[in-house]
């Protein structure tokens, strides 16, 4: 063998090496391009105020504003980047009692959709904020599909309620929090 030839088979080696590296490189960046349009929906903050028994739900905006008006609706917010398809929302009461069902066709992310919130959802935060707040506990899951993927989707949420109080107009405001229940957090919160 000559040296020229020697050369010449390193050179491949190495010419084969760089190609697969960028091929490995290549797929993750198209991995990575394509997490950023999966849908991720979740619920903005949203305040419970009890005033002499009668409850009424408020966006943050309105608490901060000292406005006296309530809201029927949870603020359901696409804060990933790919579009929701087909959602299905079902709202529990201690995850066997179905409060609403409701079916929203899409969702485009950085989008947000206000969700109605019936009569027997006042009566179920009413129970879990009133009457039996240690065994009542309010659910909502959503199944949807995504704009990359037509696999259904399966999100469940469970609020937690922490309780404040305004001593100027003498009632109580609970913050809910809608939570996975798969997440740590929650499980955290569980174990106390």
């Amino acid at each position: 063998m000559d040296v020229v030839s020697i050369i010449n088979a390193i050179g491949s080696v190495g010419t084969l090496v760089m190609a697969v590296f960028y091929l490995i490189l290549g797929s993750v960046q198209l991995y990575q391009m394509r997490i950023r349009f999966y849908s991720a929906l979740g619920f903005e903050q949203t305040f419970i105020v009890n005033d002499n028994g009668n409850l009424k739900l408020q966006s943050a905006r309105d608490l901060v504003r000292g406005t006296d008006e309530g809201i029927n609706y949870f603020n359901l917010y696409n804060i990933g980047g790919g579009t929701a398809k087909s959602i299905n929302i079902r709202i529990y009461l201690n995850r066997n009692m179905v409060l609403q069902e409701k079916y929203v066709h899409i969702l485009p992310g950085d989008e947000s959709y206000l969700l109605p919130v019936n009569d027997r959802v006042h009566e179920g935060l009413n129970q879990a904020l009133l009457k039996d707040r240690e065994k009542a506990e309010l659910t909502i899951t959503m199944d949807y599909k995504s704009s990359i993927s037509q696999k259904w989707q399966h999100t469940a949420l469970v609020a937690q309620f922490d309780t404040f109080s305004d001593s100027e107009k003498g009632r109580t405001i609970f913050e809910a929090q809608f939570v996975n229940i798969d997440s740590e957090s929650y499980n955290d919160n569980k174990r106390k």
